[in-house]
């Protein structure tokens, strides 16, 4: 479910180039590609699959976000396990500049998503799949995030993930798994479907209703304490996992030569998916430079 927009466009074309060449997915199923007529329409597509118990992807960057940003807000609290493949970009200010920048994923930084910054293409791939196994885990939807051209088209070199990687990583959607959290054995009982299906015609439930000041703020709190929390333990445990599998290790930090370049002088951190070359470069003109990025904002 996407819609195209500069420098995301080749993942939904991708996608759909599969779909019409009757690819079916790991598991043995047939899947569906939807372009939508804008990215507000793209969005909230997208949102009602994955609360029917699909697994569902969009494509974006840029305004696209923007454009499509009060959807973002009513999606974790319908429990959507989707993800949102994003290939950051300036945003058009006082001229159009479809490269490299963060300030559409910064303009969506509190709605309530998961988001991974991944350093390179090969952290934006398996972040991909890292991501899904925690929306799954914690019921709550996420962004992963490549830098526009700088990764997305020109350091484009990664290992492909086997089909047997996959299967054994996120498992089937409608695999039926133990509930991880408290919270979601009071909701669904000691077990549940890997993707729950909130909407159901044969089994209705309320989702989404209007409600005055008292009980809304206690449904902001209560959906922090027991939905948000958990989220980085599914992280740190899915990133372990990943490691065992592949021997690719990730974190919710990542550093790189920042010894020495601490000494006496006050750390800058980045939550992007700022490259080591930048570090490099300054070191190579004397300057004692490292690089640490948060690779995630929860």
């Amino acid at each position: 479910m996407f819609y195209p927009i500069t420098p995301s466009t080749e993942g939904g074309e991708l996608y759909q180039q599969s779909f019409a060449e009757g690819r079916l997915n790991v598991f043995g199923r047939n899947t569906l590609a939807v372009e939508a007529e804008e990215e507000h329409a793209a969005q909230g597509g997208a949102i009602a699959h994955s609360v029917c118990g699909k697994r569902v992807v969009n494509f974006t960057s840029g305004q696209g976000i923007l454009y499509g940003v009060e959807q973002y807000y009513h999606a974790p609290g319908k429990c959507s396990t989707m993800a949102l493949e994003v290939v950051a970009r300036a945003l058009t200010k006082h001229a159009l500049n479809v490269h490299c920048g963060q300030d559409d994923v910064y303009g969506a930084l509190d709605t309530g998503w998961i988001i991974l910054f991944g350093k390179d293409a090969q952290q934006a791939a398996d972040q991909a799949l890292i991501l899904r196994r925690v929306t799954e885990l914690s019921l709550t939807p996420g962004m992963n995030v490549q830098d526009g051209f700088l990764t997305s088209h020109l350091e484009r070199t990664f290992y492909k993930h086997e089909s047997e990687l996959i299967r054994e990583f996120l498992g089937a959607p409608d695999d039926i798994t133990d509930c991880p959290t408290e919270s979601q054995r009071i909701l669904f009982g000691p077990t549940r479907r890997r993707v729950p299906q909130m909407i159901d015609l044969t089994n209705p439930v309320l989702l989404g209703p209007v409600q005055n000041q008292e009980h809304y703020m206690q449904g902001v709190a209560a959906r922090r304490n027991n939905f948000t929390e958990p989220i980085l333990g599914f992280l740190e445990d899915s990133y372990a996992e990943f490691a065992k599998l592949t021997g690719r290790h990730y974190g919710l930090i990542t550093q790189y030569k920042t010894g020495e370049a601490l000494i006496g002088r006050k750390p800058r951190i980045f939550c992007s998916a700022v490259t080591p070359c930048v570090a490099a470069a300054r070191r190579r003109t004397g300057r004692r430079t490292g690089r640490k990025s948060i690779e995630h904002h929860p």
